[in-house]
């Protein structure tokens, strides 16, 4: 244990650490949404399990004694007592206790009261602590004006308890940044050449964290228990007794709320920490739902569908945001997510039953579907968790897929080629009318701004920024071309639509979901924090669907035309009135229903009697 003079109170209440103010996202709303999932259903299907604790044999027997009906707390709510604190390389606390007095005693400390003691210490590591070795922090809970040191004669061993955890945690050491800058092999930050852990990616790079926020919180819970009956919740904290059968107050330190970024990397320059040590009463359901939580994103990060990092994003909404706007963005992911499936679905429904390209820009549909590649990729090259990469990857191939929709592929195979040639030919209705035409002239002004632009991002990239490897680069360079210019590739059509003067072959339903979801956007942009050019960013998407809602309202469609089966939804007024002014004529003409005479009926075109044409 360290020496108690490198240890010096400094008193009063103790505030932790400030938070970093970092970015959120709807990504960590989604993560909230499959934490409370998961919650529910582990509690649905594992909520009944009991934990039953082993008793004990009676002294002298073998055989094992009759289970009481119930076990008891050992201390009753409201029972003072002191909580004497120790900081020590070795996992015994009553060693601690014996080399010398606590560091900090939070005295007369009721149990269940919602009372809170706090301070600040200032810890100074010792050199094997320094270099990766564990230290370990001990929380002794005594009678008040009882003595933790076992071998005083005013230590009471029956009502003496304690709980330990370790101050530090062995984590992946952070990337040193992005990489390096290929052109000149040194840091952005310096022009020291870049650490080696940045080649390897850091995979086998442990270091060791302390954390500096100490929280000791006494669960109020002190009810009477069947012992075959306790609460799954407390398997792990439960202190019992075997001949009394009598447990301890449930202790558990709180590190619910303690984020990677607040943890201080221990190495040789760091010679004091402050510590932030608090006791506090929790209460049982407080703790059922950390624990839960805690479990539950333990049981994601195992099946993949959750990143390293996404926990403390999820925790950091609840730290850093206004609950009526988190409440107000929870309310317009769900309805995000419903307008992102129904769009999905029309668009898939729009593409499986479409015959013909007339109006529709096939270049475009390339486009997007080598965009949908290249995010996914990036995605691929970064650390991105599975569920991410699984909803990139079902885009991509519902873009690839909408590519064979929208031309006919052929695979050959010349003799000696290695590798089949994949052939793209534009389809017979989009060459037949002028889409071919509108499409590749739209192309080609696009060219002339979007080339530019991505090269000269490129190239910016590559002189001030840095990267692991030169596939990375590039596809860096892309993805960011994707996400800043992405938006002109919805022109192609915008220029379709102005040469054609129609919209009426365009997915209007599906069109209107995503529209919708460029709104939810609008708002996530108010009520999430961002950098000003991040915002503007958000709303160029509104300026094109704009343009199309301009462009629907110009290029109404014509319902007085026939389609092409011949069908009119709404006849021309004067045509109607000429038509049944005819009709009318004609029927007067040949006294349709005016004569009461039987005989044979006029056909209303050639006037010749029906019966006689049929005879003939």
């Amino acid at each position: 244990m360290p020496p108690a003079a490198e240890v010096a109170a400094q008193g009063g209440d103790a505030a932790p650490p400030a938070a970093p103010q970092q970015g959120r996202g709807r990504g960590a709303l989604q993560s909230i949404i499959r934490a409370v999932m998961m919650w529910y259903l582990m509690k649905t299907f594992f909520g009944g399990q009991k934990s039953t604790p082993i008793p004990s044999a009676t002294p002298g027997s073998t055989d094992l004694p009759a289970l009481p009906a119930e076990t008891l707390p050992r201390l009753a709510r409201s029972t003072p007592v002191d909580v004497h604190v120790y900081i020590s390389e070795a996992n015994d606390w009553q060693a601690s206790a014996k080399q010398g007095p606590p560091l900090w005693s939070a005295t007369e400390f009721e149990l269940g009261t919602g009372s809170t003691q706090a301070t600040a210490l200032v810890y100074a590591p010792s050199h094997a602590v320094q270099n990766n070795g564990s230290v370990f922090f001990h929380a002794v809970f005594t009678p008040s004006g009882a003595s933790p040191d076992p071998a005083d004669g005013f230590h009471d061993a029956a009502l003496t308890f304690a709980k330990s955890q370790p101050l530090n945690v062995y984590l992946k050491k952070p990337r040193a940044g992005t990489g390096i800058n290929l052109l000149t092999g040194k840091n952005s930050t310096g022009n020291e050449a870049a650490p080696e852990d940045v080649h390897t990616g850091n995979d086998t790079v442990i270091v060791s964290f302390l954390r500096p926020n100490v929280t000791i919180a006494v669960v109020d819970d002190f009810k009477k228990y069947q012992l075959r009956q306790i609460p799954p919740q407390y398997k792990g904290f439960v202190d019992m007794d075997e001949v009394t059968l009598t447990y301890a107050p449930f202790v558990w330190y709180n590190n619910f709320w303690l984020l990677r970024d607040y943890l201080i990397p221990l190495n040789e320059t760091v010679s004091e920490v402050t510590l932030h040590i608090s006791v506090e009463t929790i209460h049982a359901l407080k703790f059922a739902f950390f624990t839960q939580m805690e479990q539950s994103f333990q049981m994601q990060k195992s099946w993949g569908s959750m990143a390293d990092g996404e926990t403390d994003e999820v925790k950091r909404i609840f730290l850093e945001g206004n609950p009526f706007f988190l409440a107000l963005t929870m309310a317009v992911s769900l309805l995000h997510s419903l307008f992102d499936m129904l769009a999905f679905k029309n668009d898939i429904g729009f593409w499986k039953n479409n015959k013909s390209m007339v109006g529709l820009s096939a270049r475009t549909i390339m486009i997007n579907a080598g965009c949908q590649l290249i995010i996914f990729l990036y995605l691929l090259d970064n650390e991105t968790s599975y569920v991410i990469l699984f909803s990139s990857g079902m885009g991509t191939a519902i873009e690839l897929w909408k590519v064979t929709k929208a031309m006919d592929i052929s695979v050959t195979r010349s003799p000696g080629a290695l590798l089949p040639r994949i052939a793209f030919k534009d389809r017979l209705s989009y060459t037949q009318s002028r889409t071919d035409e509108y499409d590749a002239e739209a192309m080609r002004y696009l060219s002339y701004a979007l080339y530019p632009l991505i090269l000269g991002y490129a190239v910016y990239a590559l002189v001030y920024q840095t990267h692991k490897s030169w596939y990375s680069w590039v596809l860096n360079s892309l993805v960011g071309a994707v996400y800043t210019f992405g938006f002109i590739l919805m022109c192609p059509q915008l220029y379709l639509n102005y040469k054609l003067k129609s919209v009426a072959h365009l997915p209007w339903r599906q069109m209107s979901y995503k529209f919708l979801n460029t709104i939810i956007d609008d708002l996530f942009a108010f009520v999430i924090k961002m950098p000003l050019l991040h915002r503007l960013s958000v709303f160029r998407d509104d300026v094109v669907f704009l343009v199309y809602l301009y462009q629907r309202w110009i290029y109404r469609v014509d319902k007085k035309r026939a389609n092409e089966f011949g069908y009119v939804e709404e006849g021309d007024p004067a045509v109607d009135a000429q038509v049944e002014g005819v009709g009318a004529a004609i029927a007067g003409t040949n006294g349709v229903g005016t004569s009461e005479t039987d005989g044979p009926t006029p056909d209303p075109v050639s006037g010749e009697n029906v019966e006689t044409k049929k005879d003939q």
